[in-house]
């Protein structure tokens, strides 16, 4: 109905679909929600390497507080470590630790496995094209974002 609504160009398909995409992921309990936003917090760290707290902020698009909710209980779990910065003491920056990467690597286990299930019917061909689809999409969607948060940066 909302695709028939704003036109049916490939444009709006893929619209649609990544609302309903997002809409779907939503359903889950707020436990899951929960582990999302720490899983998110452990990939940037463990992708990005160490980084402030409004770094994460910022990424995740939470409230300051909200991510210092989350970092202390992942510091009290032994995921995350700060460290303080050497020339400025006031930093204190935020890194992964193995047992925050043991975690990451079980989670992502856990969503493979659920990939694994909605594919299931699928070829490898069809995998391969949509792994090979959504990659570029998701990059070239999130330069974009940088892009214009850039642009806004400079107005």
């Amino acid at each position: 109905m909302l695709a028939q609504a704003a036109g049916d160009s490939a444009s709006t398909q893929v619209a649609v679909g990544v609302i309903q995409l997002l809409m779907t992921a939503k359903r889950v309990g707020p436990g899951q929600h929960e582990q999302a936003t720490v899983s998110a917090m452990l990939s940037k760290l463990a992708l990005q390497g160490p980084m402030r707290s409004a770094d994460l902020s910022h990424f995740l698009q939470l409230d300051p507080s909200t991510v210092s909710r989350h970092i202390n209980s992942l510091v009290d779990g032994e995921f995350v470590a700060k460290t303080t910065d050497d020339r400025d003491r006031r930093v204190q920056w935020i890194q992964v630790t193995d047992a925050g990467r043991a975690r990451l690597h079980t989670r992502m286990n856990e969503r493979i496995t659920q990939i694994e299930k909605v594919t299931d019917g699928w070829s490898e061909a069809d995998r391969a094209l949509f792994s090979a689809l959504l990659s570029r999409f998701i990059t070239d969607f999130d330069r974009t974002i940088n892009e214009a948060e850039h642009e806004a940066e400079q107005a």
